[in-house]
């Protein structure tokens, strides 16, 4: 009988192993405790990132403040110590693509912003990337810090 629980617990590992094929580890703080919107989830898809294909965020938590026009999102990748990958766009015009115009108001929960990514993005490469996002007034949003554990190195490919 304990045989047949290790196997089932055996195969749900490897089960669930196989579902798992996200190229990034875990999403950490970078923002400190001076950020205006306090995360509960942070999720980044597809995974892989894909050159030339949309990657989006979806940050699910609690504004401080409404987001207002001026607010950007940076990405900065950086393998060996050197920064490989920059892009900065209005993060007011990703909100909007997805339905939430600015102001957003600070009773919002969810967000989700999309971006292109660009060519320069070493592509098999591992990369750790922090996702910035600031307010119109400067304030950080959030900054979340993840490694991008070189996809085409684990047989997943785009």
């Amino acid at each position: 009988m304990k045989f047949t629980s290790v196997l089932t617990v055996v195969a749900c590992a490897i089960t669930a192993s196989a579902q798992s094929t996200s190229s990034f580890t875990n999403f950490i703080d970078c923002g400190g405790k001076f950020v205006q919107l306090f995360l509960e989830d942070f999720s980044l898809a597809p995974s892989p990132m894909c050159i030339g294909k949309d990657i989006c965020i979806t940050a699910k938590g609690e504004l401080a403040d409404d987001i207002v026009p001026g607010a950007t999102l940076e990405v900065f990748g950086k393998h060996l110590g050197q920064v490989v990958y920059s892009d900065k766009i209005d993060l007011c015009q990703a909100l909007a693509a997805n339905g939430q115009a600015c102001p957003v108001p600070y009773t919002a929960k969810s967000f989700k912003i999309c971006l292109k990514l660009k060519p320069t993005y070493l592509q098999g490469s591992a990369t750790q990337f922090d996702f910035i996002a600031s307010n119109g007034d400067q304030q950080t949003l959030f900054c979340q810090r993840a490694l991008d554990r070189a996809p085409r190195l684990q047989g997943i490919n785009c």
